[in-house]
C-alpha cells in the first residue's frame, strides 16, 4: 500500500494529471467488483455512442449497467494505474469494497477512473 502512496504522491508532483473530457462530471461509486477486465490497447469497451478507450474495464455490485475504465499504457501514468490495477485485482480476489472516483459525460454509462481506493469492512 505504500508503494501505491508514493506512486499517487509522485505523479501528483510531476504534474501527472487526468484531464477531464469538456462536459464531464466527477463523481465517486463505492461497491465491490463484479466485473473486471483487461484487454489489448485500442480494443476500447462500450457501445460506439458511449465508448471509453481504455485498457482496464470494472463493473460494480452498486450500479449495475455502468462501466469504468483506464489507459494502461506506457507513458508518463504508467506507474500509477498498474498501482490501480493492482489495487482492483487485490479487491477482486478478496472481495473487498473498492471506491472510484471518475469523469462521465451524463447521460453516458461508462465513465474514466481517475482514482482507486479500497475500503475496510
Amino acid at each position: 500500500m505504500k508503494s501505491v502512496r508514493a506512486v499517487a504522491a509522485l505523479a501528483a508532483v510531476l504534474g501527472l494529471l487526468v484531464t477531464a473530457p469538456v462536459g464531464a462530471d466527477l463523481l465517486q461509486a463505492t461497491g465491490k467488483i463484479t466485473f473486471l477486465r483487461v484487454h489489448d490497447v485500442g480494443t476500447g469497451f462500450g457501445p460506439p455512442s458511449d465508448s471509453i478507450d481504455v485498457e482496464v474495464v470494472v463493473q460494480l455490485s452498486t450500479k449495475p449497467g455502468e462501466s469504468y475504465g483506464f489507459q494502461l499504457r506506457d507513458d508518463a501514468n504508467r506507474a500509477a494505474r498498474q498501482g490501480m490495477l493492482d489495487l482492483l485485482r487485490d479487491a477482486f480476489n478478496s472481495n473487498a469494497t473498492v471506491v472510484l472516483d471518475y469523469n462521465i459525460q451524463p447521460p453516458k454509462k461508462n465513465g474514466v477512473i481517475i482514482r482507486v481506493a479500497l475500503r475496510k469492512p
